[in-house]
């Protein structure tokens, strides 16, 4: 078996998993996190913030939105970005803002998406239909969390949710008969809602739960026994993007390389609305590689997700290399992780003594 030997100052482990291929494989992942001020200049975190190994939900994992995603995945379709954050109103009185996130990419190509927060509002039932109360609550500070966008359950019968977000506000499943005339608290710009009767996606940054579709359908059909393909949970129907738990929106076919420009606008208390605070993407130098037998194999991880977290002003890396592994391989060696831009470490971070294979 392979151990992991970390000469880096990030975190990283290796993980036995299955590639999209149906294939058993190692998965090396490793985590860069820094901390942002608000000029958005980084600096690394001391005692840096472990890998997440398991979802970790606001409340009970069927009911509630997530608070922290797993990372160990094996494999993820392209690239993503999520958002755990607060929108602050700048003012007390405001009916609405918007929050924003925009990307620039090191191609030039740009990315952005703007949220609407709104205070407390209902529908008003007119003689032929229902519109927007026209006394709305001002905006109060309030969790970017799916638990204030679009969606929810009937209160009169448990099993009648909305799929996409079962936690919500606003939901009404009767065409005829309004279950609840409150209105969701947080909106995609620019397409809002004009009706109760309505199902759009629900609005978000963050992440979404694999119980949540779209990621119920991405998983595919269930595999009734794993044993019969070796251990494999994956089935022919199982999507490429099964392990990705962004918005459809922030995903990306690229991964991140370092340079890309984030903008964050009304997302950190105590920043201006008008001045959005600019991150630019550190650009990692990591040296992975496997030893095998004495003989070296570099590795090309890729950073496939990064994760921003306004209220704590942090950012992460995360990067992942599959490593093809059978189940019957009784081989020993170690996969190494080397920061070239610094001295290499005396010894590993676990405290074994590893091979060393010197920098290009």
């Amino acid at each position: 078996m392979l151990e992991f030997s970390n000469q880096s100052n990030w975190v990283g482990a290796l993980y036995p998993d299955w590639d999209y291929q149906q294939q058993h494989q190692l998965t090396a992942v490793f985590k860069a996190s820094y901390q942002f001020d608000e000029t958005g200049q980084l600096s690394p975190i001391e005692g840096a913030p472990p890998l997440v190994e398991a979802d970790e939900h606001q409340g009970d994992a069927l009911t509630s939105s997530l608070k922290a995603v797993n990372e160990i995945m094996p494999f993820k379709e392209g690239s993503e970005f999520y958002l755990y954050g607060t929108a602050y109103p700048e003012r007390e009185g405001l009916i609405a803002m918007e929050v924003g996130v925009g990307i620039l990419f090191t191609d030039q190509t740009k990315w952005k998406k703007v949220l609407r927060v709104f205070g407390k509002r209902n529908w008003k039932k007119t003689m032929v239909n229902y519109i927007h109360d026209d006394n709305p609550q001002p905006v109060e500070e309030i969790p970017l969390s799916y638990e204030y966008a679009f969606g929810g359950t009937n209160q009169q019968d448990d099993e009648d949710a909305y799929a996409a977000n079962p936690c919500g506000i606003g939901y009404n499943s009767d065409q005829r008969n309004l279950l609840t005339d409150e209105l969701p608290r947080i909106e995609s710009s620019p397409g809002f809602m004009t009706s109760p009767m309505q199902k759009p996606t629900p609005a978000g940054f963050g992440p979404l739960p694999v119980f949540w579709e779209p990621r119920v359908s991405d998983t595919g059909e269930p595999v009734e026994d794993p044993t019969t393909q070796g251990g494999c949970p994956y089935s022919k129907s199982t999507k490429r993007c099964v392990h990705n738990v962004a918005p459809y929106d922030q995903r990306f076919k690229k991964t991140f390389k370092g340079g890309e420009v984030i903008h964050l606008r009304a997302l950190v208390a105590g920043v201006s609305h008008q001045k959005a605070i600019q991150i630019v993407l550190p650009e990692l130098k990591p040296q992975l590689y496997t030893i095998i037998n004495n003989e070296a194999e570099l590795l090309s991880p890729v950073c496939d997700t990064v994760v921003i977290n306004t209220d704590e002003r942090t950012v992460s890396m995360v990067y992942r290399a599959g490593i093809p592994w059978r189940l019957t391989d009784r081989r020993k060696g170690w996969v190494v992780l080397k920061d070239q831009e610094v001295e290499e470490l005396p010894y590993d971070k676990e405290g074994r003594d590893a091979p060393r294979m010197a920098s290009n």
